[in-house]
């Protein structure tokens, strides 16, 4: 039995669309010189799904990626998101005609707020750039007298703000995005990130427009399972980032996990495939990313795995957020995940 090529995600009017359920990350440490032809080179390998953020400063590149494919853009499924800066009710729209301009495209297919979290921005926040090495001017941000970018905990998610000794609200932001589906500018919006008391907070200012994806990380150091379970039963359809995971602080890493070694030599596999191929049949849209065209080729090539190699696999699972690998709880003096 193989693997489904789509899963259905929610939109507006309860209407439904098939995401490629396997996606192509462009996110990249570094330079971005590398992105336009690894881009390129996914989708001549059939990947129809790419997982992008304005915060990559890739946009450009992929844009051309597209143009060089000859593959029409209603054949590609584009996500994007705002980083925290955009937060506001009033820039939601302002990153969206950033990311259309610089990638050369009329619309986006999902467009997700980033982080449940906002940052102070600048009076050139419609301007913003990202690049490596940007400066906090570059990308609008505001910054506290210690030099640390500032918190706008009015417009975070109400437990985040809560927890920093002030009221707020990720509603009204919510609001906004939702009001850009009507635009055309993208068919969906949804959120990244969020963790169930966040999605809650939305939740009853769904009704018109769902809360349509939460991009998550996820992999079996950190399946998530209840925010996965809570998720599926509001019908918010489940793309995760970083399914390799990252690395330890002992060096110990997923991809070299020998279990995970096993079963994709067992299965013929890649160590990638492997871990995409599990994902997948959780339900979840994997968002992989490598650099490599044989790797970028044999992670598309998700397996069904045998149930044996399935939950070898998910017996992985570490304690609590002991295998989370992106976290920037510390560097914004919040806590994210609450």
């Amino acid at each position: 039995m193989s693997l489904p090529a789509t899963l259905p995600m929610k939109i507006v009017n309860d209407s439904t669309i098939n995401v490629p359920v396997v996606g192509y990350g462009t996110w990249a440490a570094g330079g971005t010189g590398w992105c336009k032809e690894a881009t390129l080179t996914a989708l001549r390998a059939g990947y129809r799904h790419l997982d992008c953020a304005w915060k990559y400063g890739v946009d450009e590149e992929v844009g051309a990626a597209i143009r060089e494919s000859g593959i029409p853009r209603s054949e590609i499924f584009i996500t994007t998101k705002f980083w925290p800066q955009f937060a506001a009710p009033d820039n939601v729209e302002k990153c969206l005609d950033l990311v259309l301009k610089s990638m050369g495209v009329d619309y986006i297919d999902l467009y997700l707020a980033h982080w449940p979290l906002a940052l102070k921005a600048k009076k050139n926040i419609a301007t913003a750039k990202a690049f490596p090495d940007a400066t906090t001017d570059d990308l609008a941000i505001q910054t506290n007298a210690d030099g640390k970018e500032a918190v706008d905990l009015r417009n975070c998610a109400a437990n985040i703000a809560e927890a920093g000794g002030a009221k707020g609200s990720f509603i009204p932001t919510w609001q906004a995005m939702t009001e850009l589906v009507a635009t055309g500018k993208c068919r969906a919006v949804g959120v990244s990130n969020f963790s169930i008391p966040q999605l809650q907070e939305l939740l009853p200012y769904t009704s018109h427009v769902p809360i349509s994806c939460n991009q998550i990380e996820a992999h079996p150091w950190l399946p998530n399972d209840e925010l996965l379970s809570f998720m599926k039963h509001h019908d918010i359809l489940g793309a995760v980032y970083s399914p390799f995971a990252g690395q330890k602080e002992s060096g110990d890493k997923l991809l070299e996990d020998p279990t995970v070694v096993n079963v994709a030599k067992k299965n013929d596999m890649g160590v990638g495939q492997a871990l995409q191929s599990w994902a997948v049949m959780r339900g979840t849209i994997p968002l992989g990313k490598s650099q490599n065209p044989e790797r970028i080729k044999a992670n598309l090539a998700v397996k069904k795995l045998s149930q044996n190699d399935y939950d070898a696999i998910t017996n992985l699972k570490l304690k609590g957020d002991e295998g989370r690998t992106i976290d920037f709880s510390e560097y914004w003096g919040v806590k994210l995940f609450v």
